[in-house]
């Protein structure tokens, strides 16, 4: 298995949070669980979903 750098999973954090803003409406049960997926892959950082986007951001 691939294991990712933290630069890649604060990516999929941030394409879990679009994702999940994308479809709540829609598909609110699989929006829900991309967000615990989201907030999951930041905890593994030691980060909060928001501090993960910001840190995203930084890098640009």
């Amino acid at each position: 298995m691939h294991s990712r750098t933290p630069q890649e999973d604060l990516l999929v954090v941030e394409a879990l949070v679009e994702y999940h803003h994308d479809r709540r409406d829609v598909q609110p049960e699989r929006a829900a669980r991309a967000w615990v997926l989201a907030k999951d892959v930041a905890g593994s950082h030691g980060l909060e979903i928001e501090d993960a986007l910001n840190q995203r951001a930084a890098l640009e």
